[in-house]
């Protein structure tokens, strides 16, 4: 990936094929610090938690100890202003659509945020970025947007915390959006608070990671989100009895393996990482031998060593003789299939 520096963002170009058809994108990092595409330490690009440790900035059970996940990555800023408060602009990463804003700070544990939809991605991907200190004027939902384009200005809003000067960041996630009906499963658990952002509440959204996808465009190893997510380790393999077709599945088709067949469907062998983003569903048919109830789960495999490493994601539970469904892998299909 040849990479070149314009609109202030460090960008580069990316060759993938969307509907059959070769596709260039430009993909910009989403602030003016260039350390990340130059190679530098991770030092110089990442924003470390009041721990001080460099791997709270990164994504996964790096919060807490380890008891804590961390949906995106966190970069640091580069400039300020002589309150030392943050001016880094931020930029769109991947052409797309505004499909969210939160202009209200106390809203959301992300502050104020603003979410992407890249439809000439394959699957669409979301990108959010989070603890704004404003949106670019004028900048609405529905508005299409351009690789490169600012969006907003880095600052340290936050609901229910403060983000003190010195660690004012960007909070940057890429990921996929797990269900269409996400209002009628957050008003079944009876939250305290209203649901204020939609589909892009961050229960909704499962991120994976950002610097490992970045990464591996730069070096020519996956032309997008379809070959990433192929590459990603399985940790747990779920059969889900069902004749429905989850409207995720129809949102992300490209994550079907094989074909669907005009014939009765009972059941999705579903892949899940050990995030418990569904990485791969495979549909079952009679014809397959396939039978049972409808709204049973049954675990097919699993990699324990690769589940117990990032336990905080709650995949599966070992206190038993078998393993049995983790918090967080039972959420992800209650939004998924609506089946508990």
């Amino acid at each position: 990936m040849g990479l070149v520096s314009g609109m202030g963002a460090w960008s580069g170009w990316i060759a993938l094929v969307a509907n059959d058809s070769p596709v260039t994108l430009n993909v910009v990092w989403p602030t003016p610090n260039p350390s990340f595409f130059q190679g530098k330490d991770p030092a110089t690009y990442l924003q470390p938690t009041v721990s001080g440790r460099l791997e709270s900035a990164l994504f996964g059970c790096v919060r807490n100890d380890g008891f804590r996940f961390h949906e995106g990555v966190d970069l640091k800023a580069i400039d300020r202003d002589s309150r030392n408060e943050a001016t880094d602009p931020i930029y769109a990463a991947f052409p797309g659509k505004v499909v969210h804003i939160n202009t209200v700070a106390g809203n959301s544990s992300y502050g104020r945020y603003i979410v992407l939809e890249h439809p000439d991605f394959h699957p669409a991907v979301y990108t959010l970025y989070a603890h704004l200190k404003v949106a670019a004027p004028g900048l609405s939902v529905g508005q299409g947007v351009l690789a490169g384009d600012e969006i907003g200005i880095m600052g340290r809003s936050a609901g229910g915390y403060t983000i003190p000067k010195s660690r004012a960041h960007l909070h940057f996630e890429i990921g996929l959006r797990l269900s269409d009906d996400f209002d009628s499963w957050y008003r079944k658990q009876r939250y305290e608070s209203e649901n204020k952002h939609g589909l892009w509440n961050g229960m909704n959204l499962v991120g994976f990671d950002p610097v490992d996808f970045f990464q591996k465009m730069m070096q020519g190893q996956v032309a997008g989100p379809i070959d990433f997510l192929n590459q990603e380790p399985v940790a747990v393999s779920l059969r889900i009895y069902t004749q429905e077709i989850p409207d995720f599945v129809k949102r992300y088709p490209s994550l079907i393996a094989g074909s669907l067949r005009n014939e009765t469907l009972q059941a999705w062998d579903v892949d899940f990482s050990y995030y418990n983003l569904p990485l791969r569903w495979i549909p079952r048919y009679a014809s397959d031998g396939i039978q049972g109830d409808p709204g049973n789960v049954q675990l097919l495999e699993y990699d324990r060593a690769l589940i117990e490493a990032n336990a905080c994601r709650s995949s599966l539970k070992f206190s038993g003789e078998n393993p049995t469904l983790g918090r967080g892998l039972k959420m992800h299909l209650e939004l998924l299939f609506d089946i508990f």
